[in-house]
């Protein structure tokens, strides 16, 4: 069955969010049971019995789901499994971030390792990402393949779930407020809040590589180029989905997702000292 917003007829839209909006905003209504909701109102309208919210450590490779709808021996909250038996590794590597398998079995799902853990006849899934890094996924699925095909309007639809379930977590996870100090890097007078944005910004290996090659005189490198320094099957996806929008976001590159090409951004003098002392002491830079 097809989700009802996408059969109405035109101008009937509106009592369905009404009814959304009233389940999802309800006054004195903590997040996590808004986003439980959530995951009972759709599952019935997209006739998918299962949904789940997950977060994914593209780090360490894994999957864990945060918050299950419905009875499935495989999902509970809290369960982590390997990303690459996951349906989720290829939404997120999905140029447009969001994925859907009307039919697993006429798709060619039957060897995927995804297939053999869950048995997910159909699904549906989209990106959630806060301050531009990739968070995980909000995914609807069955064991069934569903009777009529999965429309693109559905898809839009899952979209915009995901961009509300991302605001929710902003609000409810946010960074906490921090006090301003001030400190030193090489006699210049930094504010704590900018050393603690290095810090963070250094804190994973594919963000050094991506500072450290553009030390010195070069201006610009390419991801191709990050990809063979990185050396891991999954760098695109980190550099696209994770890396390179939090660089991007703090100023140490500018990035050109047309050209795929990165160069030094902004504010990049401000962390090329400590870079540089990374790099002279060769630490999880792959030559």
């Amino acid at each position: 069955m097809t989700h009802s917003i996408c059969t109405t007829e035109a101008g009937e839209e509106l009592p369905y969010f009404q009814r959304l909006w009233r389940t999802l905003l309800a006054p004195n209504i903590d997040p996590k049971t808004r986003l439980e909701r959530l995951l009972d109102h759709e599952t019935t309208e997209f006739d998918l019995d299962y949904a789940f919210l997950s977060h994914i450590d593209l780090e360490t490779e894994t999957e864990r789901f945060d918050i299950v709808h419905g009875t499935h021996e495989r999902l509970n909250p809290g369960t982590t499994v390997p990303l690459s038996k996951t349906y989720c590794r290829k939404t997120i590597a999905d140029p447009e971030g969001t994925m859907a398998v009307s039919d697993a079995l006429a798709e060619g799902w039957a060897d995927d390792p995804a297939y053999e853990t869950f048995e997910f006849g159909s699904y549906l899934g989209t990106t959630i990402s806060i301050d531009d890094e990739l968070y995980g996924t909000l995914c609807f699925a069955n064991t069934a393949a569903r009777e009529e095909p999965i429309r693109d309007e559905e898809k839009t639809l899952i979209e915009m779930h995901g961009q509300w379930v991302a605001y929710t977590l902003a609000l409810w996870d946010g960074p906490p407020i921090r006090e301003t100090g001030i400190d030193t890097i090489e006699g210049r007078t930094i504010s704590s809040e900018a050393i603690d944005s290095m810090m963070d910004a250094l804190r994973k290996p594919t963000r050094r590589v991506v500072l450290m090659t553009l030390l010195g005189d070069t201006t610009e490198t390419s991801i191709a180029t990050l990809e063979q320094r990185i050396n891991d099957k999954n760098a695109r996806v980190r550099l696209l989905h994770s890396d390179l929008p939090k660089l991007a976001n703090t100023g140490y590159i500018e990035w050109d997702d047309d050209s795929d090409t990165i160069s030094k951004g902004p504010r990049f003098s401000e962390v090329e000292p400590l870079v540089q002392l990374l790099k002279e002491y060769n630490t999880a830079f792959p030559e």
